[in-house]
């Protein structure tokens, strides 16, 4: 149940974040919506070929190494959002924004972690 609950904070603060960027000129909603898309893509292709490739016995290697990098696509994303949040010139004055990116940063890494298994 905890997890649902988080994932339903999480899919909130997106939702934000894309609102946002669609509503104001600011650059860093709309930089942060897109890595939180392709973040979104990247593991759902890597993953659907770990799925492809579950039923073949002999490539047990393979699955795990597309499991691995989708897990590995999911902290790249979240690297990247911090930096884009404290360390590019991209610069925001809207204090709900930075909230709830860091809402979804710290929240996506206790689900990457497995905290609420």
């Amino acid at each position: 149940m905890l997890i649902e609950l988080t994932r339903i904070i999480i899919a909130l603060s997106i939702l934000v974040i894309v609102v946002f960027a669609y509503i104001k000129k600011d650059m860093l909603p709309k930089l942060i919506s897109y890595v939180i898309l392709s973040s979104i893509a990247l593991s759902m292709i890597l993953s659907g070929l770990a799925g492809l490739i579950s039923g073949v016995d002999f490539l047990n290697f393979l699955e795990s190494i597309f499991r691995t990098l989708a897990d590995l696509v999911i902290y790249l994303e979240v690297g990247i959002i911090i930096f884009l949040l404290f360390f590019s010139k991209f610069k925001t004055k809207i204090t709900l924004l930075k909230v709830v990116i860091i809402v979804y940063v710290v929240l996506t890494l206790l689900l990457a972690f497995g905290v609420f298994n």
